[in-house]
């Protein structure tokens, strides 16, 4: 498992749209992607479970891959985060 701390800059935080950006990334990892968020594991592959956060703009979540490919599926999804708009 590889983890990197995030910070959400997206100006709306992680409302629908970005979430489903960060979702559609996510299924293409081979890796299992979780996100953690006040204690909580979202599995970042569920559009709905990310929605349900409501995760604002400037928060900081745990961004945690697992799997063969780990390092590589956590730069693509770092690289994801950082392109919301």
């Amino acid at each position: 498992m590889v983890s990197r701390i995030i910070e959400i800059t997206n100006k709306s935080g992680l409302h629908v749209r970005p979430a489903a950006r960060l979702s559609k990334a996510a299924e293409h990892c081979t890796s299992k992607v979780e996100i953690v968020y006040e204690g909580a594991v979202i599995n970042a592959k569920s559009l709905l479970n990310i929605v349900s956060k409501a995760i604002a703009k400037g928060t900081e979540v745990e961004l945690r891959c697992t799997g063969a490919n780990e390092e590589e599926d956590l730069e693509y999804m770092a690289e994801a985060f950082q392109n919301l708009e």
